[in-house]
């Protein structure tokens, strides 16, 4: 009787397996531990493509999270409903977040970084001189004010020698540029992707375009408020485990991940190579830096009350990536000698 034993104990640990592989499959432990719901704002834009990817693949499931995608028109329309607390979360450009500060509001936080890369576009109508950026000079230029975009033609202007007070810049709302150029309003315009696509596509050979940003970055990140970050510290732990996944699975299989990608932020995947964009989970001192240059250019061009740079170390929470991975924060702390 003793020598089957062993026997009975094995055929009890194969049913075992049996019957709670069975019951993962009809979805019997999910529904006794229901989903953590995390909502994430965004503009429909490809530098949050881990997010996307993260959904799509099924990893935030994979971690106890039901994580929801709520579209808006900008990255200030997905901040605004982020401090209003009606999502957890915003995907935003890091200028977003310089902007906030800038004005006053001291509880949003940066939590990792997303993507960086090559977003914004001059499109110009060679039919008014304009062959490059170099050709500016003396030009009208529509720009929405205050926004990353006019960060980067100020930027685009300094590198080509070109004094502000030689162009004529004109506020639009960045879906509203396409038909100032098209009607002869300006003479060049500088946009942000996916409406740099539409606008080409309508004008064809009327207009020539070019990469904005002179190489610089922008970074974009995900942010949320210091009370929610807080009082939520293991599902953001969860959350980044995700997206660090879908990192790994954008480099592991580009095509897929491109795909993807492209079909839901709605960009022609032809113009991926031509914009190009890197993504990873992380924070570093690059960022800091980053924020500090744009906070001086808002500075110096009067777009806020505020005459010095604020600390924006104070504006990062890198716990949560901290405990998810370690060697992703990599940013300097003053007097300690060491990386946090």
């Amino acid at each position: 009787m003793f020598k089957k034993a062993p026997i009975f104990l094995l055929a009890s640990a194969v049913l075992v397996v049996i019957i709670a592989g069975f019951l993962w499959q009809t979805g019997f432990f999910s529904r006794s531990a229901p989903l953590e719901k995390i909502t994430i704002g965004s503009f429909l834009i490809r530098a949050t493509g881990p997010v996307y990817i993260a959904q799509e693949q099924g990893y935030f499931k994979a971690q106890g999270l039901d994580v929801t995608v709520e579209t808006y028109e900008s990255s200030p329309e997905s901040i605004k409903e982020l401090k209003a607390g009606r999502v957890d979360l915003a995907c935003c450009g890091a200028f977003n977040l310089v902007k906030e500060v800038l004005a006053g509001v001291s509880n949003l936080r940066c939590l990792t970084i997303l993507s960086h890369g090559q977003t914004i576009s001059l499109i110009a109508q060679p039919d008014k001189g304009i062959q490059g950026p170099e050709d500016l000079r003396g030009k009208t230029i529509g720009v929405p004010f205050g926004t990353r975009a006019e960060f980067f033609l100020g930027r685009l202007l300094d590198l080509h020698h070109i004094p502000y007070q030689e162009v004529r810049l004109v506020d639009f709302r960045q879906f509203d540029l396409g038909e100032a150029l098209a009607a002869g309003k300006v003479d060049a315009i500088v946009v942000s992707e996916p409406i740099t696509f539409d606008i080409v596509e309508k004008m064809g050979n009327a207009v020539l375009t070019w990469p904005a940003q002179e190489g610089q970055d922008i970074f974009w990140i995900l942010a949320g408020r210091e009370d929610y970050l807080k009082k939520n510290p293991a599902a953001l732990e969860k959350l980044l485990r995700a997206l660090e996944q879908a990192a790994t699975f954008i480099k592991s299989q580009p095509a897929k991940a491109k795909a993807i990608i492209c079909r839901r932020a709605n960009f022609p995947i032809e113009q991926w190579d031509k914009y190009p964009f890197r993504y990873e989970v992380y924070l570093d001192q690059g960022l800091l830096l980053f924020m500090e240059d744009q906070a001086a250019w808002m500075i110096h061009n009067r777009l806020t009350d505020r005459t010095e740079i604020p600390d924006f170390l104070d504006y990062l929470d890198p716990g949560p990536l901290l405990e998810v991975k370690p060697r992703a924060v990599r940013l300097g702390i003053p007097g300690e000698g060491k990386k946090r």
